[in-house]
């Protein structure tokens, strides 16, 4: 896990290329929620996402790692035809299926069922 995140020098690099924080995540493959993760510095970046936000950024890929608190920038791993910063308006979202984003929907699971059980012992006693 990175022990420091320059969530500065991040936000600076974005502002010059005329970027967010979601055009950085779809760079790398991302989801919104993992990016944000990223930022907290609750997740470390992999090599080949370091790869894809260097050249969003236009950045040495050592710098990204050293940056973003990650022992080295790994190796490439997306070519760059996968890099899509602006996707097509009518293209449906793309979603990735991660670890960060399953243990989202069990929590969101895990609320419903409360909010049910609760309901139900509600009309029960009616």
């Amino acid at each position: 896990m990175g022990i420091f995140f320059d969530q500065d020098w991040f936000d600076d690099r974005l502002e010059q290329a005329g970027l967010t924080r979601a055009a950085m995540a779809r760079a790398a493959g991302l989801t919104a929620d993992e990016i944000e993760m990223v930022f907290a510095d609750r997740r470390e970046l992999e090599g080949p996402e370091i790869h894809a936000i260097a050249r969003v950024l236009s950045a040495d890929p050592r710098e990204v790692a050293s940056r973003s608190g990650a022992a080295n920038p790994g190796e490439p791993g997306l070519r760059e035809d996968t890099i899509n910063l602006r996707p097509a308006r009518h293209a449906a979202p793309e979603f990735v299926v991660t670890r960060e984003v399953i243990a989202g929907i069990h929590e969101r699971l895990d609320r419903l069922e409360r909010l049910l059980e609760v309901v139900i012992h509600k009309l029960d006693r009616r």
